[in-house]
C-alpha cells in the first residue's frame, strides 16, 4: 500500500524559539491533540534526538499504540520522529520558519496503512479525521502561544 501524507500549518505571532520550546515539551501533546490519550517518555530522555515516547490515540473507536523516536532536533527549526513499533508505520515532524509577523509552523505526517483491503478502507476514513484534528490542534496552539506572549 502506498504511503499517505498530510500537512497542517499555521502562522503564529511569536518568535520561532518560543514556538519550538512549546512543541519540545512532550506534556503539551495530549492536551492539544484530540484523540491522543497517551504521549509519555519511554525512558529517561525526554528531549532531543533519540528520545522515545509511548503513544496511544483513538481513531474510529480503535486504540492505536506505537513507540515514536525523535530523529530530528534543531532548536527553532525542526522536530521530527519515526515510529519504532505499532500497527501503522509513520514518520513526521514540525518545522518552524521565521516570517514577517512571527513563525510559520508546519506539521507533516506520512504513514503506511496496514497492507490489506480493510487497511485501505480504514485509512481512507481516517485521513479526514486526522487532518481535522491536526489543523484544530495547530489553531489551539496558536491561541495559547499568542495569549502567553
Amino acid at each position: 500500500m502506498a504511503t499517505r501524507e498530510f500537512k497542517a500549518e499555521v502562522t503564529v505571532e511569536c518568535p520561532p524559539e518560543r514556538a519550538f520550546d512549546y512543541f519540545a515539551d512532550y506534556r503539551h501533546v495530549a492536551s492539544v491533540l484530540e484523540g491522543v490519550s497517551r504521549w509519555e517518555p519511554a525512558g529517561t530522555k525526554t528531549k532531543g534526538i533519540g528520545a522515545r515516547y509511548n503513544v496511544e490515540m483513538q481513531a474510529l473507536g480503535l486504540p492505536l499504540r506505537s513507540v515514536l523516536r525523535l530523529n530530528r532536533w534543531r532548536r527553532a527549526h525542526e522536530i521530527g520522529w519515526i515510529s519504532e513499533s505499532g500497527l501503522i508505520k509513520q514518520e513526521g515532524g514540525f518545522t518552524f520558519r521565521r516570517v514577517k509577523d512571527g513563525v510559520r509552523i508546519e506539521l507533516r505526517i506520512a504513514y503506511e496503512p496496514p497492507a490489506s483491503f480493510v487497511g485501505a478502507a480504514v485509512a481512507g476514513r481516517l485521513d479526514w479525521v486526522i487532518r481535522r484534528r491536526l489543523q484544530a490542534a495547530l489553531e489551539q496552539i496558536r491561541t495559547v502561544l499568542e495569549a502567553d506572549g
